[in-house]
């Protein structure tokens, strides 16, 4: 099941983007399936006015800490009445909930214009790296008058929030993940903490490419990475598809990184890094960085794509031969499912 499958079941089973948001799933792919669900239903208090056309200084929005995030937009008054805007602000996850960035506009907004806006906003030094909500506020009032209703000046916020991405440069390293679909909720959480420190993770069901024969493209995808991670747990140990994703790294030489869940007992000639469910996805990324760093000397970077070095292909190769047996006879007559 693909990632946005897998979001679009807990939002119709009535969970909130927070909530699906703190079961290891990234905060941008969350909202941009959201937003999609959300065409489908009524928006309560959805406001009368729109943000179009941002721009940011960093086009992707990954940036560090110290850093200033520099965003222009336009505000388009959507409505069938004139909006008096007294401030114009964006307010971010890391300030207080009283606390944004604004100024003064003291301008009236007749219906369907628009007008333009820029900020500067420093990034905290001490911030936690990961991703961040911003959101559009205005503080005004709408023209004219009806009733009681609209006499004072209120705040309102846009209803989905853009992503800010605080974290390490991509380093062009591409780590497939070989996992169970059983162990997802653990694979959110290490795919999450790859994407913070520069390496982006490849979860190859997350790829749609409908008529696309699954072991093609499956190797397809472990060619591209430049180290193969496998979780071995007990889930993925009758996995079929861990397996042969496997044994194929090997064939082909990818620099692998294993992973064994400590309740698994089995007898290899290599060396398994072992792990527990019950640590914290911190200490089992650390364990998957150690992999990931001693491997870094063998990794050359070039325009198109990353290559293995010739000596680490050859070493790759000679832990191959050791272990594809082993491999294939641990997996014989294990499910098809993964």
């Amino acid at each position: 099941m693909a990632i946005q499958e897998e979001i679009s079941r807990y939002l119709q089973e009535g969970y909130t983007p927070q909530q699906i948001i703190n079961k290891g799933y990234s905060k941008s792919t969350v909202y941009k399936v959201y937003d999609t669900f959300k065409t489908y239903v009524t928006q309560i208090g959805k406001p009368d006015w729109s943000i179009t056309d941002i721009r940011y200084n960093n086009p992707n929005k990954r940036y560090l800490p110290r850093e200033n995030i520099s965003i222009s937009f336009n505000f388009e008054n959507t409505s069938g009445r004139d909006v008096y805007i007294n401030k114009m602000g964006i307010g971010v996850e890391w300030l207080k909930p009283e606390t944004w960035h604004a100024y003064d506009v003291k301008d009236l907004v007749k219906s369907g214009q628009r007008r333009f806006f820029s900020f500067l906003i420093p990034i905290p030094d001490d911030i936690s790296l990961g991703e961040y909500e911003l959101r559009f506020g205005i503080e005004a009032q709408y023209l004219p008058v009806i009733g009681y209703q609209n006499n004072s000046l209120q705040t309102q916020w846009t209803t989905y929030p853009e992503i800010i991405h605080i974290k390490n440069p991509l380093t062009g390293i591409k780590v497939f993940i070989s996992h169970s679909t059983e162990d997802m909720s653990l694979i959110r959480q290490l795919e999450n903490h790859l994407d913070i420190n520069g390496l982006e993770p490849i979860i190859a069901e997350d790829i749609l490419t409908p008529g696309a024969v699954l072991r093609e493209k499956f190797q397809a995808k472990i060619r591209e990475a430049n180290i193969f991670l496998v979780l071995l747990t007990e889930n993925s140990i009758n996995s079929n598809w861990v397996m042969e994703e496997t044994n194929y790294a090997l064939q082909i030489g990818k620099a692998t990184i294993p992973l064994k869940e400590e309740s698994v007992k089995i007898e290899s000639g290599i060396e398994w890094r072992e792990f527990s469910k019950h640590e914290r996805p911190e200490i089992i990324f650390s364990k998957i960085m150690d992999g990931v760093n001693s491997r870094l000397n063998n990794i050359q970077i070039s325009p198109n794509n990353v290559q293995i070095s010739p000596q680490n292909n050859a070493a790759a190769t000679i832990i191959g031969i050791g272990v594809l047996a082993f491999l294939a006879g641990l997996f014989i007559g294990s499910a098809g499912k993964k």
